[in-house]
């Protein structure tokens, strides 16, 4: 190693606070100053301890810190729920001088080995009942609770829009951007701006805010358009780094432009708001020393002549974060300005620094073994230290291993091999949620779209399409089917019934029915051309595609939105009548016959017994889920039902494919629940397969050479038995396709 990147800053120019951290508080993720001057800094827990989040004033004259308030006193933290641990990149000053902000929660449940927000996600008890708003007066440490703007999500990252009404923030799981009315409480959902988590908020001088995907990828909210626009540019990797490359410190140039950073192997762009031109600086790193493995950055500011100063975490030996400084702006080059370790004390990272009106940059440490602190240094005075400056004295410190649990917390779908078609990169993320997904012959052909309907192919590796076309142009698709003849039905938006061939895909394309249909959406096939579909009264037609015509059946109809119809043969049909009751459609004599037997119900539920989904294995025998999440059989005569259970506390069964002539995959939840996978057979039973989340989180998929993903509402499935290659559509912009071959199935 060169011997000045050994050199510590010299502690003749920094104060050292030690923050408050014996009830176990380990980091800082919100350290902000307000337009009049104070500093305000928020304690954590994360990881090993069911800590609530604590709020400070920090004086950066001497170092003094004031309590301005603890979560747990002023919200209810039940003893057995993940707690309020947090405060994080949240907030923000109300015109009258309040703060505004949110928690977020990265620490156990009291009974937990380990932080299980997504294992728990479902338990009322020990899952996390979701972020909670508050707004605090400084002067007074009044807080006033306004409550959970998004049950069960976790808030990572706020900011106030130029009109006060408005408070924008990200959800942690759903990686979705909300807007907050302050004076109405109406929370306004956009959709899925990220594969996951995604924390930073800035805005430019008009108030229009900028995000990114965990991947990189940029965007754009505009308040008057009251629009998200990909900007379709995203941070580069030297490394090819598949982790943490979001964008996660910016700041204001005095032009106008927005500096911005990406979290892992960073490198510093400039973004012009009026053309969206970009302007690459390059990496972050010392341009002496290029590291051999990804770094990091840790925060992020500018002194009064815009010279940018952060910390950089490198990982090709021992080493703590070190300062370092560039003049960007005048041409030069990042600077080395000593490692991070006052008294021996090594900062593992750091979370942000901010100036104050001394020149004197205040840096907080977090995760570390002294964590947290601040330490603060009289930049002015720093240079580069050359070869005679001492080395630091450094004692490495290894993280312990907070993964109390290890293999069984995970929840990806295991099999041979993984690989993600992240639509969102190639789409508008508008057109990107899929609403039909067919695997066969080495390829996945999709239907998507929103405004227009779009076809898509690709193979079952690849991660760009290799079709990729518009073939409606009047609505997106809402409904689709497969036809007996082998080509596929898409109901459109304006009521059309599309034909595609996969063979010909966009060129085979025709008009079934013409717009105004009034039907609402499609169902199962008949037999050569015939088709069942329903209206949004849950009247059933019958929709022969060869000639273009519709024929309303009688004594038959679907009694809530959820309802599906399953298959028996092209002549009958299962349904569900009212409450738990079932139905069997004949469709030569036109006539419902009610069964015997019951769906299975929770006692007093019995209306939430709807089958949602089901299929008919090899012998006749019928498998269906319901509206309430319960699994269960029919015999092939249909007289005796055998009842399975349900995977979890909500949440339906539907998308219902077989994977071999008796066993089924199908998919558990709606849109407002975290969907997963699961298998049934004979022998094995009702098993939980898991979430399609393609992360690098953990050893099994760490080394996978594909993209991040994280599918919350998956919208079908489709399976071919030839190659083992299962493919899961996400139903949610910001879009993909995962397919999996070999999956295996934990009995």
């Amino acid at each position: 190693m060169i011997p000045n990147l050994q050199a510590g800053i010299p502690e003749r120019h920094t104060r050292f606070t030690q923050l408050p951290n014996a009830a176990g508080h380990n980091a800082v993720w919100d350290f902000v100053r307000s337009p009049d001057g104070r500093f305000f800094i928020s304690v954590c827990g994360e990881n090993e301890k069911p800590l609530t989040a604590l709020l400070y004033e920090y004086d950066p004259k001497t170092g003094g810190l004031r309590l301005l308030f603890d979560v747990a006193d002023v919200w209810i933290v039940h003893p057995r729920q993940m707690p309020p641990s947090k405060i994080h990149t949240s907030i923000d000053f109300l015109p009258d001088g309040r703060l505004i902000m949110a928690t977020h929660n990265t620490a156990p449940a009291p009974g937990h080995k380990q932080w299980m927000f997504e294992q728990h996600y479902e338990d009322f008890w020990e899952g996390y009942p979701g972020s909670i708003l508050m707004i605090v007066d400084p002067d007074t440490n009044d807080v006033q609770v306004r409550g959970i703007p998004v049950p069960r999500e976790s808030i990572y990252g706020g900011l106030l829009g130029n009109d006060p009404r408005y408070y924008y923030f990200l959800g942690y799981m759903r990686g979705h951007f909300y807007r907050l009315d302050l004076e109405t409480n109406e929370v306004k959902d956009y959709g899925k701006v990220s594969e996951f988590s995604s924390c930073r908020l800035v805005k430019d001088d008009r108030g229009r805010l900028y995000g990114s995907s965990y991947t990189g990828g940029l965007w754009r909210y505009d308040p008057e358009r009251d629009e998200i626009d990909d900007l379709k540019a995203s941070f580069a990797s030297p490394h090819g780094t598949k982790h943490r490359r979001q964008f996660i410190f910016a700041l204001r140039s005095p032009q106008g432009t927005l500096f911005m950073v990406d979290n892992l192997d960073g490198e510093m762009i400039e973004l012009h708001p009026e053309t969206l031109e970009i302007t690459r600086h390059g990496p972050i790193h010392l341009r002496d020393h290029v590291p051999v493995n990804p770094y990091g950055i840790g925060g992020l500011a500018a002194d009064d002549n815009f010279v940018l100063y952060y910390g950089l975490k490198t990982y090709d030996d021992y080493c703590p974060i070190r300062l370092v400084r560039w003049d960007i702006l005048n041409g030069g080059e990042p600077e080395n300005l000593g490692i991070v370790s006052p008294q021996g004390k090594d900062s593992q990272y750091i979370c942000e620094m901010i100036f104050d009106d001394d020149g004197w940059l205040h840096m907080v440490d977090v995760c570390g073994e002294f964590s947290p602190y601040v330490l603060a240094v009289d930049v002015k005075k720093l240079q580069p230290p050359g070869p005679e400056a001492p080395p630091a004295p450094l004692k490495p410190y290894n993280e312990p291993d907070w993964n109390g649990v290890g293999g069984a917390a995970y929840m990806h779908i295991r099999a041979k091999t993984t690989r993600t078609l992240p639509l969102h990169r190639h789409m508008d993320w508008k057109d990107t949620a899929v609403r039909y997904v067919r695997a066969a012959n080495g390829f996945v052909c999709a239907v998507a779209g929103q405004d227009r309907t779009y076809w898509i192919v690709s193979d079952y590796a690849e991660e760009r399409p290799r079709t990729l076309s518009v073939v409606y142009e009047p609505s997106g698709p809402v409904s689709c089917a497969d036809v007996g003849d082998g080509t596929i039905a898409v109901l459109a938006a304006d009521g059309a019934v599309l034909l595609v061939d996969p063979a010909s895909g966009a060129d085979g394309i025709r008009t079934a029915i013409p717009a105004g249909s009034g039907l609402a959406r499609l169902h199962v096939s008949l037999g050569g051309s015939g088709l069942l579909a329903s209206d949004g009264n849950g009247s059933v037609y019958v929709c022969d595609t060869a000639r273009g015509l519709l024929r309303k059946l009688p004594d038959i109809r679907l009694e809530s939105a959820e309802a599906e119809l399953v298959k028996l043969d092209d002549g009958r049909v299962l349904l569900s009548a009212r409450d738990d009751e079932l139905l069997v459609y004949d469709m030569a004599a036109m006539r419902s016959a009610k069964l015997t037997v019951h769906a299975p119900s929770i006692r007093g539920r019995a209306f939430k017994a709807t089958v949602t989904g089901g299929a008919v294995l090899q012998d006749g025998t019928v498998v269906a889920g319901t509206s309430d999440g319960m699994l269960f059989a029919l015999t092939p005569d249909l007289v005796k039902a055998t009842a399975y259970g349900r995977l979890h506390s909500t949440g339906m069964l539907r998308s219902f494919v077989k994977r071999g002539d008796d066993d089924v995959l199908g998919v558990y939840g709606g849109e407002d629940d975290a969907g997963h996978l699961f298998h049934f057979s004979r022998d094995g039973g009702f098993v939980d397969l898991g979430r399609p989340r393609v992360v690098k989180d953990n050893i099994e998929l760490r080394d996978a050479e594909t993209e991040w993903a994280s599918i919350h509402y998956i919208s079908r499935l489709a399976y071919d038995r030839e190659a083992d290659c299962l493919c899961v559509a996400s139903g949610e912009r910001y879009g993909c396709i995962v397919r999996y071959t070999g999956v295996s199935v934990p009995y």
